[in-house]
């Protein structure tokens, strides 16, 4: 009886043993998987919302930055346009969805004003840009038989009466462009805005006669011109340009040569790219951002751009989040003092000094090393400057000799713009 007993200890003992030996290579192999697997992503494919309409400047770039993103990744990039209150309605059903990194928002510069403009509470703090990827100039168009056949002409008739000139919507970069132009002109009545739900869309107003003129992004309405549908009456690039028409060279006039004082703001417009919201998971988000980098560097993307007149930036990670900062920044003070909101900035970010102290917590990167211009760093850098010269409390200034020209741009910005 004894000597079974014994063995029935000895026998549940070297269970133990057998099942604490099993236990340690489990926990050994679990220990080596967890620190050679990465996140399985993508695992199915995704989709991207555009807030705007089909064939804008949103439109075409977020489509053409995810057809190639679609090479990188493995998967499909059903784009969607989701057109609606300057991007907001689009804005916000990305930001309802499950922010796993299957739902990309098409990032466009009005994330900076929806907020003072009251169509959303998101601003640039709720998103982590992937990239940047161009700028968008604005330009002021007609139809070839209008009567106003230059700047001056409908200038003149602003002050005569009253016009209806087509945007993207209330608020939009186009029509802070406009607004740069009443600045010079306060003998000017308001227009009467129509919001077109995109470029695109202000742009055919235009060619249909529905309104006097548009304000749109020329790349939105490049097309229109080279077929002689629509005329620029002005551009604000960095200077002005010559395209090829149907029928010949196409002469694109530029803001300064009527308004010479406008030089230092230009190129003046919006800015587009790609963002997934700020609590994406960071390893997922870095595979985007990778993909949306080699995406914007891809020979497809640099053609487009090319082609469409768009102006190149490049800015990823933490830069690309600076950026969208420092607009954001611009743009409601902007909108404030052109009287299109009543609600001042300073209810939002507080005052510059506020704003501008500490750095973005989110999972940032190294900048593009590759395309820049020279555009890039100065695109709407002054497009405030007169308006925070009576508005804009002050700002800190700079602290350390800035890194990139970028920054050096915004050590500039926060000690001109107010």
């Amino acid at each position: 009886m004894k000597r079974r007993t014994l063995c029935i200890v000895l026998a549940f003992v070297m269970a133990l043993g057998l099942m604490g030996c099993s236990s340690g290579d489990t926990s050994s192999d679990s220990s080596t998987d967890g620190e050679q697997a990465a996140v399985e992503y993508p695992t199915r494919d995704l989709s991207m919302i555009v807030p705007f309409g089909a064939g804008g400047a949103t439109d075409l770039i977020c489509r053409t930055l995810a057809a190639e993103m679609e090479k990188q990744l493995g998967v499909s990039i059903a784009v969607t346009n989701m057109p609606g209150s300057a991007s907001a309605v689009g804005t916000e059903y990305v930001n309802e969805a499950d922010h796993d990194g299957y739902t990309l928002l098409g990032y466009p510069t009005d994330i900076t004003s929806i907020k003072v403009m009251g169509q959303s509470d998101l601003t640039y703090e709720d998103w982590n840009a992937l990239v940047i990827g161009c700028a968008v100039p604005t330009s002021i168009v007609v139809k070839p038989d209008s009567p106003y056949q230059t700047l001056e002409d409908l200038v003149a008739a602003m002050k005569a009466g009253t016009l209806t000139i087509a945007t993207s919507d209330s608020g939009c970069a186009f029509t802070r462009g406009l607004g740069l132009i009443l600045q010079q002109e306060p003998e000017c009545n308001q227009p009467e805005l129509i919001p077109s739900g995109g470029g695109a869309n202000a742009a055919l107003s235009a060619v249909k006669g529905d309104v006097d003129a548009a304000a749109c992004g020329l790349p939105e309405c490049i097309e229109y011109v080279r077929s002689g549908d629509l005329k620029v009456l002005t551009y604000m690039g960095s200077s002005a340009i010559t395209i090829d028409g149907a029928d010949g060279p196409i002469d694109i006039p530029w803001v300064c040569d009527v308004y010479p004082d406008l030089e230092e703001n230009m190129p003046f417009g919006g800015w587009v790219g790609i963002a997934v919201p700020a609590d994406t998971d960071p390893e997922i988000y870095e595979i985007l951002r990778q993909a949306a980098v080699k995406a914007y560097e891809s020979e497809a993307f640099q053609t487009f751009a090319e082609q469409k007149t768009f102006v190149p930036m490049g800015l990823t990670g933490q830069e690309a989040n600076d950026w969208a900062k420092s607009t954001s920044y611009i743009n409601s003070w902007m909108l404030y003092d052109m009287g299109f909101t009543s609600t001042s900035p300073e209810t939002i970010w507080g005052r510059p000094s506020q704003m501008w102290n500490g750095s973005s917590t989110r999972a940032g990167t190294r900048p593009l090393s590759k395309v820049r211009t020279s555009a890039t760093p100065r695109f709407g850098t002054q497009s405030a400057t007169a308006p925070f010269q009576t508005c804009c409390p002050a700002a800190r200034p700079a602290r350390r000799r800035p890194s990139t020209n970028l920054e050096r741009w915004m050590n500039t910005l926060r000690q001109r713009t107010c």
